[in-house]
């Protein structure tokens, strides 16, 4: 009965287990990657040994092996190994055949076929930087090179101090040596005192191939960067390799360790040059820095903190560059923060950037200017000293407090400064040469019908209407100054003397002086000639309009953008209004003036610039919008501030256009026909309704800017005798001190201090 179970015994274990081979793919190119599984399966839980056969023309990548083992009625063991080998030699290569062994049974699986297709052994085998790439291809192999071997290479054997210096231990192992490790070596750098070292990492497994006595060698590196910190000789010690091959092929059999030591190597740290080396160096040490300058937020508030980063990025040992000597500006208090090294690699070469942070807090308003900065550094690459520079930076720093309630968002500010397209074209004729043009049909008509004959020579003479012209201006300028006597004498014995002379008999010789003398005293009275209306008007437009804007003034170096966003409101829209008296014409410059306005409160303001923008652009939906934000007081006040939709320059354009086609149809045609005479009188309608467009923009209008008692008499103790309401508008009439004579639209007449006003300024609006 023993015997039979004994024998039944070992038909049990001598059952071969089956063996199964398999590849992902059969055609590969060298440096591909090729996964080998081996499978196992046997009916008995014993353990398995598995023979791995050569691999020729592969090398082995990671590798994983796992088992899964069943008990009770259906026992069994199944195990798995997957290894990645890579593909290195073109050639057909068999892998396989696999022997199994378990207890006494023994199994072996066929062989499979790969082809390795076309090219040589890859020299390199990883993503190496060209440097460490040329560092290893031109290292010397150790002087006694057997199966493997250890060495250390260094870039420079001489440098100065901090200049960078590459050492790069190298492991040499035969391939077919190499293909026999089941684990991956082990290999210690070498030690350096005294310097500044970087481990730097490599990608795993073999770097790179090289052939040595006619045997292929697969390479295992470490890298490490070194930066001398003093003058001298730096010993570099021996590194050390440890490694195991297995005594057998068998998947399990012991192992053999071997160790191996490279010898030890040296080099040289020079010193700093002394020639060229600039005052303000203070021992940075790279190639190519570079230094920028931040300053956040761009803009900011007095007592605020501004954070302020200096970066300074190049190649070289980020460690040990100092920080940049800044001058900061008077009025600035300043708090140094941790700096920040960033390291790197760049193709081989050790850099990165280094950011020094500080908290900068402004004692007062105006801008912050930072001076320019210079960082002075030694180029051990050009062997020279060199400078980083970078300009000067600014921000602005609006006043302390400056708080506005939260409302409704204006239009964003623009930055677009053309002038409209029929502004344009006005200004590029003068005023007479547009005169010129439209009256010159009218002389080709007229000038071939009128009678030819010589006309007789007659003393020159004035005509009484020019004497009576001069006594009409001289009446209105005698009561405008009614009041003021001492202005009004010199008037009346002038407007006297040009009644006498009307009717005395006498030459045009008295009559011109008389003339010139009446103008010159109108001109000093204020009351010339021109279109644009009495100067004392303009000049109190604009003293109220910039007294309202500069009531909190700060420091001009900056541009209004820079202020409105920084949220200093009416600083930029102190700026704005500069801008628009220096440029009236441009839309965007009243368009910004109106936004700032807006948000700083003076809603007066923005209606008042707003409807100037919209005079200029008047189909501009922008503008459209914002007057929504704004509407005036009253019906009145709306009539008083209506806007077109053209602009008189467009009807007078347009008039002109029309006038020109009807003239050259008549004189094409020689006929005075219906559709001739239809231009004709459109042209002169255009141009009637652009005159009185014209007339009502040019109204001396302001807008009040909050409810006010109409005065009197130009004084605060003065009976009312009316009251304007908050964006009501009012006619200007006179000026005296700080009080303007107004007319309120639709109302009385009476006295308003001009601070309380916002008027309309422009070139024909005070």
């Amino acid at each position: 009965m023993i015997a039979l179970l004994a024998a039944a015994l070992l038909l049990q274990q001598g059952r071969a287990p089956e063996v199964m081979l398999a590849v992902d793919r059969d055609r590969v190119t060298p440096g591909e990657i090729v996964t080998f599984s081996i499978r196992v399966t046997s009916e008995v839980p014993d353990p398995i040994r598995v023979e791995l056969p050569p691999l020729g023309g592969f090398e082995v990548e990671p590798r994983s092996e796992r088992s899964d083992v069943s008990t009770g009625p259906s026992p069994g063991r199944t195990t798995w190994i997957e290894l990645k080998l890579r593909a290195t030699t073109p050639g057909e290569w068999r892998l396989g055949p696999v022997n199994v062994r378990q207890g006494i049974a023994f199994a072996q699986s066929d062989a499979v076929d790969v082809t390795i297709a076309g090219g040589a052994p890859a020299p390199v085998m990883g993503s190496l930087s060209t440097r460490l790439a040329r560092l290893i291809q031109r290292a010397p192999p150790p002087d006694v090179l057997g199966a493997a071997g250890i060495t250390v290479a260094l870039s420079d054997a001489s440098v100065v101090v901090g200049e960078q210096v590459d050492v790069v231990t190298i492991a040499w192992f035969e391939r077919e040596t190499r293909q026999r490790l089941r684990r991956a070596p082990t290999v210690e750098s070498p030690q350096i005192e005294g310097v500044w070292t970087y481990p730097q990492t490599v990608p795993g497994g073999i770097a790179a191939s090289r052939q040595v006595n006619g045997r292929w060698y697969d390479l295992f590196v470490l890298h490490q960067v070194a930066f001398p910190l003093t003058p001298g000789r730096f010993a570099v010690s021996a590194a050390k390799l440890t490694y195991n091959l297995p005594l057998a092929y068998q998947f399990f059999s012991q192992e053999e360790r071997f160790t191996l030591q490279s010898e030890a190597t040296s080099f040289a740290a020079r010193a700093l040059p002394d020639a060229g080396r600039r005052p303000d160096f203070a021992g940075a040490v790279g190639h190519g820095l570079t230094i920028t300058r931040r300053l956040t937020p761009p803009a900011g508030r007095q007592g605020e903190a501004f954070n302020a980063e200096v970066e300074i990025r190049g190649e070289g040992n980020v460690a040990l560059w100092p920080e940049p000597a800044t001058r900061w500006p008077a009025g600035v208090r300043v708090y140094p923060e941790a700096s920040e090294e960033r390291p790197g690699l760049t193709d081989g070469r050790f850099g990165g950037s280094k950011v020094f942070r500080y908290l900068v807090i402004p004692d007062s308003a105006g801008t912050l200017s930072l001076p320019p900065l210079e960082y002075a550094y030694f180029d051990p690459l050009e062997a020279r000293y060199d400078r980083a520079q970078i300009p000067s930076l600014s921000a602005v720093v609006a006043p302390r407090g400056e708080r506005v309630v939260a409302r409704a968002e204006p239009p964003p500010i623009r930055l677009d400064l053309r002038v409209p397209v029929a502004l344009r074209v006005r200004r590029a004729l003068p005023g007479v040469a547009w005169w010129l043009l439209a009256l010159a049909p009218m002389a080709a008509w007229l000038l071939p019908r009128l009678p030819r004959r010589r006309p007789r020579a007659a003393a020159p003479s004035l005509p009484s209407a020019t004497l009576a012209e001069a006594e009409r201006r001289l009446g209105r300028a005698l009561r405008r100054f009614g009041e003021r006597g001492e202005d009004a004498g010199p008037l009346q014995a002038l407007k006297a003397e040009g009644e006498a002379a009307r009717f005395a008999p006498g030459g045009a010789g008295p009559e011109r002086a008389l003339l010139a003398r009446v103008e010159a005293a109108l001109a000093a009275a204020g009351e010339g000639g021109g279109r644009g209306g009495p100067r004392w008007r303009q000049r109190a437009g604009f003293g109220l309009l910039i007294a309202l804007l500069t009531a909190q003034p700060v420091a001009a170096q900056s541009g209004p953008e820079q202020l409105y966003e920084a949220g200093a409101y009416r600083a930029a829209a102190s700026g704005f209004l500069r801008r628009a008296l220096l440029a009236p014409e441009v839309t965007t410059h009243w368009f910004n003036l109106g936004d700032a306005a807006f948000r700083a409160g003076d809603d007066a303001v923005a209606l008042a610039a707003w409807v100037r923008a919209g005079r200029l652009s008047p189909r501009d939906g922008g503008v459209r919008r914002a007057l929504l934000l704004v509407p005036p007081a009253d019906s009145r006040a709306a009539e008083a501030l209506w806007l077109a939709p053209v602009t008189p320059e467009e009807l007078a354009l347009l008039a002109l256009i029309i006038w020109l086609a009807g003239w050259g149809g008549v004189l094409w045609t020689r006929e005075w026909k219906g559709r001739w005479l239809v231009l004709l009188g459109a042209a002169a309608v255009l141009a009637g309704a652009g005159a009185l467009l014209q007339r009502h923009y040019a109204a001396p209008i302001a807008v009040a800017v909050d409810n006010q008692q109409l005065r009197l008499s130009p004084h605060e103790l003065a009976p009312a005798v009316g009251e304007v309401p908050a964006l009501g508008t009012v006619a200007l009439e006179e000026r005296r001190g700080d009080w303007v004579r107004v007319v309120v639209t639709g109302g009385p007449r009476g006295w308003l201090e001009a601070r309380s006003l916002a008027p309309l300024a422009g070139p024909q609006v005070p």
